[in-house]
């Protein structure tokens, strides 16, 4: 089982107090009602949370069924549909990351003797879509689709650290508080001297962040152009080794990262000509 930090795991998203304009937001909201804790939904219950007509309800889960991203669950409750296995399969088939990302990790987790996590983000939140390990003690929280937050753990800092400064900007404006907590800083001069210090740096080291019994080495995955794609992290248990033990795995993790970068760019550039 997964030893997590209880803190560390996502909360469920909750709707948006005000109700979005478009329909397309509308029904996108109703699929992120059904998440690990909850993922049954009766159509009143969707209405409801909602805020809309039970003839609007029934509009939105007809819909969603009818593209397959509902499904019945029976009794006359509702779950998320086959149509995500399709989209699923169809990712792990066409994704770069996915491509290049895998092979390169297997040979760094051969090499290191730990384990590896591929990451990428959206919105507020990342998600890890790969992981790649040697070592069966090593369990992290951070599974294939599970999104956690962009300010804990090393697989989210290094990805939080490369971010536009106007993205950055709107993460101290919206998530202070959790900023704060995290020790990322109380101002955005404080917040934004944290984010240029693991910039010089080149990667971020944390230390039961998430499991607290694991600790990791965190990379940006990044185009030519200096377009940030994801992050590469080596995770391994939590331990005291030497400056030169851990300089080996910074170096590791970070040519790892450079090669799924340098096959991105190679993709592009095939796709470019």
């Amino acid at each position: 089982m997964p030893r997590a930090l209880a803190e560390s795991a996502p909360a469920p998203r909750e709707p948006a107090e005000t109700a979005p304009q478009s329909s397309l937001e509308r029904l996108l909201c109703v699929i992120d009602l059904f998440t690990a804790d909850k993922p049954e939904w009766t159509a009143d219950q969707i209405g409801g949370v909602m805020a809309v007509s039970r003839a609007t309800q029934y509009r939105y889960i007809r819909t969603l069924t009818n593209a397959g991203l509902l499904a019945s669950a029976g009794d006359g409750r509702y779950r998320l549909g086959p149509r995500f296995v399709v989209l699923d399969r169809q990712i792990r088939l066409s994704d770069p990351l996915l491509r290049f990302g895998p092979p390169v990790m297997a040979r760094a987790c051969q090499s290191l003797g730990d384990a590896q996590l591929l990451c990428t983000y959206f919105g507020d939140e990342v998600l890890c879509i790969h992981q790649e390990s040697v070592d069966p003690a090593i369990h992290s929280s951070m599974e294939r689709g599970r999104p956690f937050p962009l300010f804990r753990g090393s697989p989210s800092r290094a990805i939080l650290a490369w971010l536009p400064d106007g993205h950055l900007r709107n993460l101290m404006l919206s998530h202070a508080h959790e900023i704060r907590d995290a020790g990322l800083g109380a101002n955005w001069a404080e917040f934004r001297q944290r984010i240029r210090d693991i910039r010089a740096r080149g990667y971020y080291i944390g230390r039961g962040e998430i499991d607290r019994d694991l600790m990791g080495v965190g990379v940006p995955i990044l185009r030519a152009s200096g377009e940030l794609v994801g992050s590469l992290t080596t995770i391994m248990p939590l331990r005291s080794d030497g400056d030169e033990a851990l300089e080996r795995h910074i170096r590791i993790t970070r040519e790892a990262a450079a090669e799924i970068a340098a096959g991105l760019n190679a993709l592009e550039q095939a796709a470019a000509g």
